[in-house]
């Protein structure tokens, strides 16, 4: 079939029209991928996503009170050890669900004296905890590292503002199960080791 001058002027620049459009969603993609990339990459690195403890032969003995540091913000905290709670929590203030990049995270505040740091972390799950004589609550869980003495372990935790309590810190079993056993007559044995630089 013969194609007029004119049909053929016509012709190609539908061609480029949809060569161009296919580089500019290609484009975008490939950039919103990016960002996501950067956005888990910045995560691990502010959690030492490789620093977690190898098992020990021994469980080490801490007490029913020490001192944790936590990853972000790298702050130095006063912890209760409760082999009854499941989960570690932390106490988490203004939080502050969003999505990025088609994920959901969440926006919170560590408080440490008058300091104040805002943390972004991605949502693992959501759980529902039950309390002594109070309703259920919906809490955010996210990765966060807990270290205490020299053992360094990168695991969930719920979110929840313990303003009320007198321990910032929570430390469940999922953190103390292959690591410890606690002797409630002690308190602060260990001071938690220095993240590398």
């Amino acid at each position: 079939m013969n194609i007029s001058y004119v049909e053929h002027r016509m012709i190609l620049p539908r061609r480029w029209y949809y060569t161009v459009l296919f580089l500019f969603l290609f484009s975008s993609v490939s950039f919103i991928e990016a960002q996501e990339d950067t956005a888990i990459a910045v995560e691990e690195k502010s959690t030492y996503v490789n620093l977690n403890t190898e098992k020990p032969d021994s469980k080490i003995i801490i007490g029913a009170l020490e001192y944790v540091r936590l990853v972000p913000p790298n702050l130095v905290l006063k912890a209760r050890i409760d082999t009854g709670a499941k989960t570690t929590s932390i106490d988490a203030r203004n939080i502050t669900p969003f999505e990025r990049d088609g994920k959901q995270w969440v926006r919170f505040v560590c408080v440490s004296g008058e300091k104040e740091y805002t943390i972004e972390r991605k949502v693992i799950k959501t759980v529902q905890i039950k309390r002594h004589g109070a309703e259920s609550q919906d809490r955010y869980v996210v990765k966060m590292r807990i270290i205490l003495g020299d053992v360094s372990q990168l695991i969930s935790v719920n979110l929840n503002d313990r303003d009320e309590y007198k321990y910032p810190v929570l430390i469940g079993r999922n953190f103390l199960r292959d690591f410890f056993m606690v002797d409630v007559a002690k308190k602060y044995q260990f001071k938690p080791m220095s993240l590398p630089k």
